[in-house]
């Protein structure tokens, strides 16, 4: 029996040559393949490598092997986040909200910080960390100082103050000499205030541990500098500190370089 112009194999041979036909069979097959491949998404596998996770958890929170209650427990609690997880996922609502969008955005520097290889900073390493961070680890100069004053106005300063120098040069105790002492511990520019900035400067630059021969417009001083402390620790000194903000900064650079590359594989558009 021949088949006339109007039968079903040539209605068939028509309709397999429309484009619209070709559009769904591929969009089938392609779906088709997904299955194959990734499985249904709708199906949620509940592993044994998920359960003995869960297991150390408890284990880890309760101090004590789970119960196959406690267990159980804890798959069926998996289960219920997992597929509502999932459904947001297929809802895009991971898409509508900034906090997830920061989280996912922050485990993908986190992974980069992960993945960077550990190690410790070497000497020179950190010697040129202290070279370019100076500021960040220097104190300011503190003078520890003290000082006993003769004012000009009081009769015969200059013989006080050459006997009261006398004295401390035999091994006399200053605090048993009769005069006030002003001690402090001052920065350079404490200094200044205090005693004008030319005092200030033979100060902080006379001899540790002497006393010596000083004067200001109102009085005559003796001047004693017991030490100084600040300034810029060695490297050895702080070295701890010095090893973990180089590490941090190494952390931060490899973040740097991932959110580089990611960011360079998408193309950005503005909508009119």
């Amino acid at each position: 029996m021949t088949s006339g112009p109007g039968s079903w194999p040539t209605r068939a041979t028509r309709l397999l040559r429309e484009p619209t036909v070709h559009f769904f069979m591929v969009g089938a097959l392609l779906f088709l393949a997904h299955r194959l491949v990734v499985g249904d998404p709708r199906v949620i596998v509940v592993s044994a490598g998920l359960k003995a996770d869960l297991a150390r958890r408890i284990l880890d929170s309760t101090g004590r092997p789970p119960s196959p209650a406690d267990l159980t427990a804890a798959v069926d609690g998996w289960k219920r986040d997992e597929a509502l997880y999932r459904e947001a996922l297929r809802e895009r609502l991971d898409r509508e909200d900034a906090t997830i969008r920061t989280v996912l955005a922050d485990k993908i520097r986190a992974r980069a910080v992960q993945e960077m290889p550990r190690r410790d900073p070497t000497d020179a390493e950190l010697d040129a960390w202290l070279a370019s961070h100076r500021a960040a680890y220097e104190t300011p100069l503190r003078y520890d100082f003290e000082s006993v004053a003769f004012p000009k106005a009081e009769p015969s300063a200059e013989n006080l103050r050459s006997s009261y120098e006398h004295a401390l040069s035999v091994g006399a105790s200053p605090a048993k000499l009769g005069r006030p002492i002003l001690s402090g511990n001052l920065t350079r520019d404490q200094l200044k205030e205090k005693f004008g900035p030319v005092l200030a400067e033979k100060m902080c630059s006379q001899p540790i541990g002497q006393w010596q021969a000083q004067g200001s417009d109102a009085s005559l001083l003796l001047v004693r500098l017991d030490g100084i402390e600040g300034g810029l620790p060695s490297r050895d000194a702080i070295r701890p500190s010095l090893a973990a903000d180089w590490t941090t900064a190494m952390q931060r650079q490899a973040v740097e370089r991932t959110t580089q590359v990611v960011v360079s594989r998408y193309r950005f558009e503005e909508a009119p």
